[in-house]
C-alpha cells in the first residue's frame, strides 16, 4: 500500500507525461499501458501483484511499461500513433476518452471499452470542518477540476447546481477552478483554499474492513444517487489497444485485463479496493 506522501507526490504532479518501467532479468514479455494519473497510484500497485501472482502461478516473469498521462493527452497520442498505437492498453479516468475511440477510431481499438473501477466525489479540507457538505451559504473561495476538461469538475458542477449559494457564489468569483481533480487536490490539500470538490481515491485508503483517512483532514462524500446531490456515475473505462503484438505479449495482455477486471483471481480487485474505489 503506498504511504499519504508518496499518494500526494504523484497526484501534485502537473499533467506532463511520465513512463515508470517494471521488469525483470528474464521477462517473458512486456506490455505497454497508459494510464490516467487519478488511477496510477493503484495501478503501480496492481502491476506489482500481477507481476508477483504470475511468477507463483505460471513461473511467468512479465514487463509493464506505464505511461501516465491526461485521458485527453493519452487519447491523442494513440491517434495520432495512426495504425501502431504506442500502448497495448488505455486506462482513462472515465469514458469520454475510450467511448469515443470505439465511435469515432474503431479501426484503433479491440472489442469493446470496459469499466474497471467506481469512483465518487468528495468535499476535502484540511483546513474547515466540512463533513456535513457544503455550507448552505457559500462565502469563501473554494476549488473544482475545470468541468469542461475533467469528470470530477462536470460532477462537481452538477452538485452546485442543486446547492443553495451556489449561483451567489460564482457570480462573486469564489468557485476557482483547476485544470484536472490532481491539480485541484494538490491546490486543496496546500490549504491554498478552504475546500475543494477531489476523488475519493485520491484521500482514501481502505484496510482492515474500514476507510481510513489522514488525520487532521475533513471530507464529505457526496453519492451519485443521492436524490438531493445527483450526478451521473464516475466509472472508469479500459480499452485495448490494435496494436501488433506477438503471441506472448498477446497473452500477457490477457492475463493483465483479467487480473484487473477480477477473473479467475481477485488479487487486482483487491488492490482496486484498498483505494477506495467500488468495482463495476
Amino acid at each position: 500500500m503506498l504511504g499519504t506522501k508518496l499518494r500526494r507526490l504523484i497526484f501534485s504532479a502537473s499533467a506532463a507525461a511520465f513512463t515508470m518501467i517494471y521488469s525483470s532479468a528474464h521477462a517473458a514479455s512486456t506490455i505497454s499501458i497508459g494510464v490516467d494519473p487519478t488511477f496510477a497510484n493503484a495501478l503501480t500497485d496492481i502491476v506489482g501483484a500481477f507481476q508477483n501472482y504470475y511468477v507463483v502461478n505460471g513461473n511467468l516473469t512479465y514487463n509493464v511499461v506505464l505511461t501516465i498521462d491526461s485521458s485527453p493527452n493519452l487519447e491523442s497520442n494513440i491517434v495520432n500513433g495512426g495504425s501502431s498505437p504506442p500502448y497495448d492498453l488505455f486506462l482513462s479516468s472515465n469514458g469520454l476518452a475510450p467511448l469515443d475511440l470505439f465511435a469515432n477510431h474503431n479501426s484503433l481499438v479491440v472489442g469493446n471499452p470496459f469499466p474497471y473501477a467506481k469512483d465518487s466525489l468528495m468535499l476535502y479540507s484540511t483546513l474547515v470542518d466540512i463533513s456535513a457538505g457544503l455550507p448552505t451559504s457559500l462565502t469563501q473561495p473554494f476549488v473544482i477540476p475545470d468541468p469542461t476538461q475533467d469528470v470530477f469538475g462536470l460532477s462537481a458542477a452538477e452538485v452546485l447546481a442543486t446547492t443553495p449559494g451556489a449561483l451567489y457564489a460564482q457570480s462573486h468569483g469564489y468557485i476557482q477552478t483547476r485544470p484536472d481533480v490532481g491539480t485541484t487536490f494538490a491546490a486543496a490539500d496546500g490549504g491554498f483554499f478552504q475546500y475543494g470538490f477531489v476523488a475519493k481515491s485520491q484521500i482514501c485508503q481502505y484496510y482492515g474492513s474500514a476507510e481510513h483517512y489522514v488525520d487532521g483532514t475533513y471530507h464529505h462524500e457526496y453519492l451519485y444517487n443521492d436524490w438531493r446531490h445527483p450526478y451521473l456515475p464516475i466509472v472508469l473505462i479500459g480499452t485495448k489497444l490494435a496494436r501488433t503484438r506477438a503471441a506472448d505479449v498477446e497473452t500477457e495482455l490477457t492475463n493483465f485485463v483479467n487480473f484487473l477486471t477480477g477473473v479467475g483471481a481477485t488479487a487486482g480487485t483487491d488492490v482496486i479496493k484498498q483505494y477506495c474505489y467500488k468495482t463495476p
